[in-house]
Parts: structure tokens; C-alpha cells; sequence
């Protein structure tokens, strides 16, 4: 037992972590011995193929059952995942993310793509999706059929969610109430239901942007007189806010006023953007930064909020002569 506390220790764990393994199901059982070989040749052999320490690490963490597996296991799994249309580097990337795939029979996987071909997707879409989302393959084909017709009752064609889900897979790792919670977020900065069923058609990944990020986009964008952009191109929101506030203002600096007839200006390419107007996107940054100007603007905001309330405290000339009489009394005291 010392032995294998040892080797863990070098590999990279911490006592708990290791005791987790240790302790879990189908491990446990294991002789000592055992699991040190099992540990020691699994650890090598996983290094051998493209993945780092800190893979195997964070793998065994959440999939300790790595250390039941054989050699000739693993290297099967992964050739016939191959065989189902990956490159061995998406193996190792997928395996990477979602390491309970070599869990999976191979069987489970094919009934997976079975089953999803026939709610809509082509083997080809199955493919892409699982290659960001491996998850997929962990989930019932039930669930995914709930929040598909979940997805519907929101207001979502069946088509748009399958052609939704092709773009953003991660769509079916959110619960519906997250998504509905998700939809009245976005209401409150000022957008009707019709127009977040739009948005989200073009632009699927605003589902899985945080409150803060689409708020903060959306306030920028509402500032310069583009409330409208969300609704009427919604993959211009997929440009980080702080290019397109560095752009805003080098146009200004420049003369040219953005607004509804020019706005595609803040959004060509990189490379255009250079070729026209000879400043690099990092010098662009630097010199109109706006988590600078936030911070400036919040500063002033909060002055003069404390200006406000100054001024409107009706009770304070009351307060100051209060205070002045006490002061005269004092003396006379």
C-alpha cells in the first residue's frame, strides 16, 4: 500500500483523490499489487499516446474505472471509434473532455447515432456535434427527445431546434428552467419573446453567454443606437464588446458616425480592417480600452449619484442648522 500512496503521489495526486479512487466502485476490490501495476502501466501508456499528465490526472479523477481498463482495451476502443468517423487526435480530444466514452461499448455508441438519425440529424451531424459535445453520448436518447419538445413548447419549431442543436450542441446540457431563466434575462433589457426566438435562431450560443456578458453587450450596443443589432444580426454579438467599443471610437476619432445605415463597419474582417485603415487590432485595444472607460464611466456615475441624493435630501439644510445651533449652545454652556 505504501508503494501505490507513492506512486500516486508522483503522478500527481493529492491524498484525497487518491483515497476517492482507491474507494471506488469496481477499484476497491483490487489488490493492492494490482492496482499499483494497473496504476503504472495505464499512466504510461496514456502518456504515450498524446495525453499530458494533467489529462490523465483530471481523466482518473472523474473516471477512476481508466485503471480497470487493459491496454488492448483502450487501444480497441479507440480504433473502432475511428471506425465511426473521428481522427485518432479527436479521440484524444473527446476522451480528454468526456473520459467515460471508454466506458461505453462500442455497440452504445452506434445505437446513440442510430437513434439520433432518426430525430433529424445526419450521421455527418452526429459526428460534428459529438466532437464538441461528447457528453451526447452519455445522455438517454430519451432526455434528448424532452428537450427537443421542451425546446418547442418555448416557441421553437422542431426544425429549429434540430438545426439549433447542430450549431450549439451544449444546448442539451442546460436544463429548460436555466433556458427560461435565461429568455426573461434577456427580456428585462428591453426584447419581446418573438425577438429572442429570432436572435437565438441566428445566434444559438447566446444561450450558453452568461447574464453579465449579454448585458454588458447589449448596454454597449444600446448606448451607440444599435438596440436593434441583436435582433437584426445577432452573430455581430459573437465580436468581443471591447473591439467593437475600439472601433466605435477610432470611427468617431476619424469622423465617421456609426448607426443603423453603416453599423457592418464595426464588424468586417481583421485583415480588411488593417488593409484600410493601418492599425493592428492590438494597437486598436490599447489605445480605446474599454474596461477603462467603464471604470471611468462607473466612477462618474457614482459621483453624481451621490450628487443626486445630496440634492434631493430635502432634510439636510434642517440637519446643518440642527447641528450649528447644538454648536452654539455647547459654547454657551
Amino acid at each position: 500500500m505504501e508503494e501505490l500512496k507513492k506512486i500516486f503521489k508522483e503522478i500527481g495526486y493529492t491524498e484525497e483523490e487518491m483515497n476517492e479512487i482507491i474507494n471506488e466502485y469496481g477499484i476497491r476490490n483490487f489488490k493492492p499489487e494490482t492496482l499499483l501495476e494497473n496504476v503504472k502501466r495505464n499512466y504510461s501508456f496514456f502518456l504515450s499516446i498524446g495525453y499530458s499528465r494533467e489529462d490523465f490526472i483530471k481523466m482518473t479523477k472523474t473516471s477512476p474505472q481508466i485503471y480497470c481498463l487493459s491496454i488492448e482495451n483502450i487501444k480497441q476502443k479507440i480504433e473502432d471509434i475511428e471506425k465511426l468517423g473521428y481522427s485518432r487526435e479527436e479521440v484524444i480530444k473527446m476522451t480528454k473532455g468526456f473520459p467515460s466514452i471508454y466506458s461505453h461499448s462500442i455497440g452504445t455508441m452506434q445505437q446513440k447515432i442510430e437513434d439520433m438519425k432518426k430525430l433529424g440529424y445526419s450521421k455527418e451531424d452526429i459526428i460534428k456535434m459529438t466532437k464538441s459535445l461528447p457528453e451526447i453520448y452519455g445522455y438517454g436518447i430519451e432526455n434528448i427527445q424532452q428537450k427537443i419538445e421542451d425546446m418547442q413548447k418555448l416557441g421553437y419549431s422542431r426544425e429549429d431546434v434540430i438545426k439549433m442543436t447542430k450549431a450549439f450542441p451544449s444546448i442539451y446540457c442546460y436544463s429548460i428552467d436555466t433556458i427560461k431563466q435565461k429568455i426573461e434575462n434577456i427580456e428585462k433589457l428591453g426584447y419581446s419573446r418573438e425577438d429572442i426566438i429570432k436572435m437565438t435562431k441566428a445566434l444559438p450560443t447566446i444561450y450558453g453567454f452568461s447574464r453579465d456578458n449579454i448585458k454588458q453587450k447589449i448596454d454597449f450596443y444600446d448606448s451607440i443606437g444599435l438596440h436593434s443589432l441583436a435582433i437584426i444580426n445577432a452573430k455581430e454579438l459573437m465580436q468581443s464588446t471591447n473591439l467593437s467599443y475600439a472601433r466605435y471610437m477610432y470611427y468617431k476619432d476619424i469622423g465617421i458616425d456609426i448607426d443603423e445605415t453603416n453599423y457592418r463597419k464595426l464588424f468586417i474582417g481583421q485583415k480588411r480592417f488593417e488593409q484600410q485603415y493601418g492599425i493592428t487590432k492590438e494597437e486598436l485595444l490599447e489605445k480605446y480600452d474599454y474596461q477603462k472607460y467603464l471604470e471611468k464611466k462607473n466612477t462618474q456615475d457614482l459621483g453624481q449619484e451621490v450628487v443626486d441624493i445630496l440634492e434631493n435630501t430635502e432634510y439636510l439644510g434642517d440637519t446643518e442648522e440642527t447641528i450649528g445651533a447644538y454648536e452654539k449652545d455647547e459654547k454657551i454652556k
